[in-house]
């Protein structure tokens, strides 16, 4: 006789999974091809937040799974590696899910509220949960750190991850700025004396002709070795000294990639320091952009003196770098970097109509307020940036902070395009196509 009792019901959220596995069959079967510019361009943002939505909706299951004890059955030695096992996933991967599935759950439960709705993305979500995390919360208090939870989970919505990053090392400078400098400088005194303790460079030959090496440096100085490569690697510097094109290419026409490009510009690096200090007659700098590989790093008159309020507060590079002020000092002093000053005597820094070009104060200055390529998504350095007159020079415009605008050499030939619209913004500038493209 036939059983015609109902099935066991099913949990909704697998339901829900199912039918999102025959939604996602017919979605693999329609053709992209076809899809236009505006709906590709939807198609991406939907795409985005869907993906934080299923990040979200692994996560909660993930903890709801280990605090099942999901694999206990089978005597896993954890959750992590159960699900390893069951989805062919790296155990390393499994289990760092499932330990950031129970911090998300147990002290960011607004961040992963955000990401289910899909107006946070999962490396943003990592990021705001690290900053937070970081901070010391016997010294601000739990009331500080909520609202900078919920102040970075705001920028979310204006930042990408690497911004958004940048933003939680100074989170305590909006919701707690009396404190601020004062929590930052201790933990930069502590990084920065765990990094110089830890530098090494060790270098070993292959008897081939070639060497191989590893080497640990504090980040500041990091940023000075990459403002160096960048310069050499830069394409007018490549032109100048190998009377190539500009854009080095292989024996195939290919573009040599950029680890390439850095290892042979150390290389030059080491050679020109080298004939320098061996007395020999050679240009120990190079110039990117119109000035010299240089880091800068902005502190006010107290700083640079060691008196005054504020004397101790963290100064910063242009790479975004923070350092302490007594670093600082020490290396303006030293001259191994350049002082940007602000409250004390500096060059003049507009200059009207009397130059053409930018001067190398202007330059350094634009690096520091613009951080590199100005155009809307663009994250190429200051020192592989042109400097760009707002108004054009030939129409009368002035060589003046206000008028520059760093960008890199593709979006400075588009903001002198006739088919772009340029739209100038603070220290920004957008681009829409006025002209169809040519098929």
């Amino acid at each position: 006789m036939a059983d015609h009792r109902d099935p066991a019901p099913q949990h909704p959220l697998l339901v829900a999974l199912a039918c999102l596995d025959t939604d996602l069959d017919h979605a693999a079967g329609t053709p992209t091809w076809s899809l236009s510019p505006g709906e590709a361009e939807v198609a991406l943002v939907e795409l985005a937040k869907c993906r934080a939505r299923l990040a979200a909706l692994e996560l909660t299951t993930v903890a709801a799974a280990d605090r099942a004890g999901v694999g206990d059955a089978t005597g896993a030695t954890s959750t992590g590696a159960h699900w390893a096992k069951l989805t062919h996933q790296t155990r390393a991967k499994s289990v760092t899910l499932v330990r950031h599935a129970a911090a998300l759950e147990a002290r960011h439960g607004t961040v992963l509220a955000a990401m289910s709705t899909g107006g946070v993305l999962p490396e943003q979500a990592e990021v705001i949960a690290r900053a937070v995390d970081a901070l010391p919360v016997d010294r601000v208090g739990v009331a500080v750190v909520d609202a900078a939870r919920a102040h970075l989970l705001e920028l979310a919505a204006l930042f990408d991850a690497v911004e958004l990053k940048r933003l939680g090392d100074r989170i305590l400078d909006v919701v707690a700025p009396e404190i601020a400098d004062d929590v930052e400088r201790d933990r930069l005194e502590r990084e920065e004396a765990a990094a110089a303790a830890a530098a090494s460079f060790t270098m070993t030959r292959d008897g081939q002709g070639k060497a191989r090496g590893r080497f640990t440096i504090p980040a500041a100085e990091a940023d000075m070795l990459a403002a160096a490569l960048d310069a050499l690697t830069a394409p007018r510097h490549h032109h100048a000294a190998h009377g190539t094109d500009p854009v080095p290419v292989d024996q195939h026409g290919d573009r040599v990639p950029r680890p390439l490009r850095r290892g042979q510009a150390f290389c030059e690096y080491v050679r020109t320091r080298h004939r320098s200090a061996a007395g020999a007659t050679a240009t120990t700098t190079t110039q990117a952009g119109g000035v010299d590989a240089t880091v800068t790093v902005t502190l006010d008159l107290a700083q640079l003196t060691g008196h005054g309020p504020g004397a101790d507060a963290p100064a910063t590079l242009s790479t975004g770098t923070r350092i302490t002020a007594a670093k600082a000092r020490l290396w303006a002093c030293g001259a191994a970097i350049v002082p940007v000053v602000l409250g004390g005597a500096s060059q003049p820094l507009d200059v009207g109509r009397t130059r053409r070009y930018f001067t190398k104060t202007q330059r350094l200055t634009l690096a520091r307020l613009q951080g590199g390529c100005t155009a809307d998504g663009c994250d190429w350095p200051p020192s592989m940036c042109h400097a760009h007159h707002r108004t054009p020079w030939h129409a009368g415009g002035k060589t003046d902070l206000a008028e520059g605008y760093l960008l890199c050499p593709r979006h400075h030939a588009r903001a002198h395009d006739p088919a772009y619209e340029t739209t100038y913004h603070r220290h920004r500038i957008t681009f829409a196509r006025t002209r169809p493209m040519r098929t």
